[in-house]
């Protein structure tokens, strides 16, 4: 059965200073997602696109130049689509806090 998509009002980004800005209302939307963190973890730039986020290229480099091991990942296509279209598991659920790595005090 295939899931409803929730819908969002599109999001322009055009730096990762801006992706940092935004980042309450991206993770926000992310955990509103049914298997959202799951989403998140396959495939981020995808996610992100789903969610009506729109990264200029610049962006998009910055954060993958950022954060090269995020996005390390071999095509996940056809994992993405099936969690994304499945009902999420009470068992495990992923919480997301943050699009960037924090330092721990």
């Amino acid at each position: 059965m295939a899931r409803k998509k929730i819908r969002h009002s599109p999001l322009n980004v055009c730096s990762l200073e801006e992706l940092l800005r935004h980042e309450a209302e991206i993770t926000k939307r992310i955990n509103a997602t049914p298997n959202g963190g799951r989403l998140l973890l396959l495939d981020p730039q995808r996610l992100i696109r789903d969610l009506q986020i729109e990264l200029t290229p610049d962006a998009l480099e910055a954060w993958r130049s950022a954060y090269p091991d995020f996005f390390a990942r071999p095509d996940s296509g056809r994992v993405y689509d099936a969690i994304a279209q499945s009902q999420p598991h009470d068992e495990v659920k992923i919480t997301v806090k943050g699009l960037f790595p924090r330092r721990r005090v």
